[in-house]
């Protein structure tokens, strides 16, 4: 490999040098530059493909070595990368993050983050997700809310396609509470500030509050995180029938600052902007996150309000 990608990390390498070697100058080509970002668009992804005499689904499974470079596991040491390939044939890597100094219920698990790269890229379904093991009954309960299980195939290394309607039978989901959308096409909230204005750092969350998927308890939420260099990375929050396999908008901006390459770049500030919800309190948990990856950074709170 001849330019450098996220300072040349080691596990990175390694996973190149896995890549088929028909299609490995392809692969280099796309993902050395800086913004990468762990995203190759359909035409990417199709010139990847084509030079390593891969098919779709090929592409996908090929690409675990690279997403789970991508992993940071100072808990469980375990390294786990999904990919998933988005309807309109875009795909997505993803990569368990864990938190030390927090309880283990805080990670993101790599199926998790790659879906959510697919939501924040704005895809309306995905129709395929890669894992190098069948994704663990959290995750599975998590992709519950992309919809149409049956229809989504989970390509686990080794092993026959499966949907995961067959990985999940009798699921509760969604439509057991009365909900018809999904993660990726459901309805977003009118957000506005509930009084005054916002600076960018807010506006970024309150973008990403309007972005939020809340559908049980309705209260959405955005973190935004301002960088040293000025860079700003948001996350939204993400609910499940099942609460617990939810995603909290701080993991998920944590997650992609991972994902782009920004996690050398110091966080300097954060705002949360939320609906005021008496049962849900989303500062708690980012509070917690945040203490552990920016110590001393404090969590600016702005509330909003259903336009």
């Amino acid at each position: 490999m001849d330019e450098p990608m996220l300072g040349e990390t080691q596990p990175l390498s390694n996973a190149i040098a896995a890549f088929p070697a028909a299609g490995r100058k392809a692969l280099v080509e796309v993902v050395a530059p800086l913004d990468f970002a762990g995203v190759l668009s359909p035409q990417q992804a199709r010139f990847i493909a084509q030079a390593a005499g891969l098919d779709a689904d090929g592409l996908l499974q090929a690409l675990l070595p690279v997403a789970a470079a991508y992993a940071r596991p100072p808990i469980s040491g375990f390294f786990v990368g999904a990919v998933a390939r988005g309807h309109t044939g875009a795909v997505y890597c993803g990569a368990n993050l864990e938190f030390p100094g927090t309880s283990p219920w805080t990670s993101v698990h790599a199926e998790q983050a790659a879906a959510a790269r697919a939501w924040a890229a704005g895809e309306a379904a995905i129709d395929a997700l890669a894992v190098d093991a069948a994704p663990c009954g959290m995750c599975r309960q998590f992709l519950m809310e992309l919809g149409a299980p049956s229809r989504l195939a989970i390509l686990v290394r080794g092993e026959a396609p499966a949907t995961l309607a067959a990985l999940l039978p009798r699921a509760f989901g969604p439509a057991d509470l009365g909900r018809a959308g999904s993660l990726l096409a459901g309805q977003r909230p009118g957000l506005e500030f509930d009084g005054g204005e916002g600076d960018a750092l807010a506006l970024a969350a309150l973008a990403a509050a309007r972005r939020s998927y809340a559908p049980y308890t309705g209260a959405e939420a955005g973190v935004a995180l301002r960088l040293r260099s000025g860079a700003i990375v948001d996350g939204s929050y993400a609910e499940s029938a099942a609460h617990n396999s939810g995603l909290a908008p701080l993991a998920m901006a944590l997650s992609r600052r991972v994902m782009e390459g920004l996690e050398g770049d110091e966080i300097v500030a954060a705002t949360l902007v939320a609906t005021g919800h008496a049962l849900v309190d989303h500062a708690a948990v980012a509070r917690t996150l945040l203490a552990a990856m920016a110590p001393g950074v404090r969590l600016h709170l702005r509330a909003a309000r259903h336009g």
